[in-house]
């Protein structure tokens, strides 16, 4: 057995920098106490998400170039939380991450202002497929996901609970609940895999929080599933989050059909289509028709503080602070509401 003399968790990055250089096989070591030190500094669990003054404003940044230039360029959007891919979405091969870009991808965290992190799922697994070697398919990707995310301690793994594919609404339930299940089941210690409400078009699951509800219900691991909402898809669903009071109606709303208390992150997007439409595209915050007045009550509800809320609009085509002006706005909307 390999004996590696670690120092206490709680020490400085660079001190543990300087310690994991002394010989290779330290460099792996030292990065999880880096974590570990990170996330005892932010107070922020993926068990935990609730805790801090006010919700956490960031974006999806890209990951090309390496996982660590993700986090260079959410410091240069002034980002607190952010959203990657852990690999390319549109390809079923998941390899684990390797240990070397792990170590990267915390050193760099450890360094900067980001205090949450959510991995995107991909775009080509389907939880509620009728089709079995699909829905095997997209079990397989799945663990390999929530792998890669233990790798780089992941806050959530966010993920779109799939379509019935005109197999019908409560098998369409059942066997996302069931994919879920199994991906959790032995897995240990990991993200809280948060399921995303959609725009509801179609046989796709999720159009209503009474839909997610009823697969969180069915899998025996609550403390470990939750919810994402997405501003742009609710709205497109019918939930009306363009004012003020339309956002206190819908979270009532929500709260009564699945309970708002499992919310625990934000997609944060204007919508590019009307209340109801259950057409799904995002625009940039104040280009769209959902207007200013929502986005201020809801950054500014209590109930929320901690939660991580990210943009997914169209980012400036700059090298640098592609998204740091919607940023901004939802940084000022908030301190208009009273939260800092």
């Amino acid at each position: 057995m390999l004996f590696v003399p670690v120092p206490s968790a709680g020490l400085s990055p660079s001190f543990c920098l300087s310690w994991g250089a002394k010989k290779p096989v330290y460099r792996y070591y030292a990065c999880v106490i880096m974590l570990a030190t990170w996330k005892k500094i932010n107070n922020l669990t993926a068990s935990s998400g609730r805790k801090g003054r006010a919700m956490l404003i960031g974006a999806h940044e890209s990951i090309s170039g390496g996982l660590e230039r993700s986090v260079k360029r959410a410091e240069e959007d002034g980002c607190e939380a952010m959203q990657i891919f852990s690999g390319s979405p549109s390809k079923w091969s998941m390899l684990p991450v390797p240990s070397d870009a792990a170590g990267k991808f915390w050193e760099s965290l450890a360094e900067s202002q980001v205090r949450s992190i959510l991995v995107h799922g991909s775009y080509l697994v389907n939880p509620a497929s009728p089709d079995r070697e699909l829905w095997k398919k997209s079990l397989d990707a799945m663990k390999a996901e929530y792998s890669r995310c233990r790798q780089i301690a992941a806050d959530y793994l966010v993920v779109h609970p799939g379509s019935h594919r005109g197999d019908g609404l409560e098998d369409g339930i059942r066997r996302a609940a069931d994919l879920f299940t199994r991906v959790l089941e032995g897995a240990g210690d990991g993200p809280v895999i948060l399921l995303e409400n959609t725009a509801g078009a179609g046989s796709t699951l999720g159009g209503s929080f009474t839909e997610l509800g009823r697969i969180r219900g069915l899998i025996p691991f609550p403390a470990r599933i939750g919810f994402c909402l997405d501003t742009a898809h609710a709205f497109a669903g019918g939930y009306d989050m363009g004012t003020g009071e339309g956002v206190k109606k819908a979270l009532a709303g929500i709260d009564d059909e699945a309970g708002t208390g499992p919310i625990m992150a934000f997609h944060i997007n204007d919508s590019a289509r009307a209340l109801g439409s259950g057409i799904d595209r995002h625009a940039r915050i104040g280009e769209g028709l959902m207007g200013m007045d929502g986005f201020k009550t809801l950054l500014g509800l209590v109930e929320f503080r901690g939660c991580p809320a990210i943009l997914e609009t169209q980012p400036l085509p700059v090298p640098r602070g592609r998204y740091k002006d919607q940023v901004d706005i939802l940084k000022g909307l908030r301190m208009e509401s009273g939260r800092k």
